[in-house]
């Protein structure tokens, strides 16, 4: 293996941890070095002084032709995802702006990708089975749901119930004091 190729994979391996990384943490906090370790993998793979060898540089060609529409997509799904209604307050610029960036990446996509009448049709059985999927799915919950009765609102602690529940919560949290 060139040294060329090694920097290929070394750089793909690279990124695939800074992804892994940035995957890692609660929801709202991801870690901080993962971004940045993922940029630096793309860096080492597709910076290079001379051209890999074949099999290697079939990968960092598809790596390229997949940033020109990936990007803008990524980028378009985490405006839509910002500006989703979330508690019944929406916020449209993000959402539209986000829904341009996607229409762009799709268009891109297509347009390098050229695809044949077969692929079309593909695409299309595939969407269409997706979409009868997300509505029998849709419909078991939307009938789950109802079907599940109501309970019943719960009524409060009594004072014996109230004085177990705190003398519990004394013991474990090992508090000495009485209220």
């Amino acid at each position: 293996m060139s040294l060329w190729a090694t920097q290929v994979w070394l750089g793909l391996s690279i990124a695939v941890i800074g992804i892994s990384m940035h995957r890692t943490g609660p929801a709202f906090r991801r870690h901080p070095f993962g971004t940045p370790v993922a940029l630096l993998g793309l860096a080492v793979m597709l910076i290079r002084v001379e051209e890999p060898p074949s099999p290697e540089s079939e990968v960092v060609s598809a790596a390229v032709d997949t940033a020109f529409w990936a990007i803008p997509a990524l980028l378009g799904l985490s405006l839509v995802l910002s500006g989703a209604p979330l508690y019944w307050r929406s916020r449209p610029l993000p959402l539209l702006a986000g829904w341009a960036l996607i229409a762009a990446g799709w268009l891109q996509y297509y347009s390098t990708s050229s695809p044949s009448l077969a692929d079309a049709l593909d695409a299309g059985g595939s969407l269409i089975g997706i979409l009868l999927s997300i509505t029998v799915f849709v419909l078991c919950v939307r009938t789950a749901e109802r079907m599940t009765p109501q309970e019943p609102e719960t009524e409060g602690l009594d004072e014996k119930e109230r004085k177990y529940v705190a003398s519990v919560l004394r013991r474990h949290l090992e508090v000495d004091d009485e209220p």
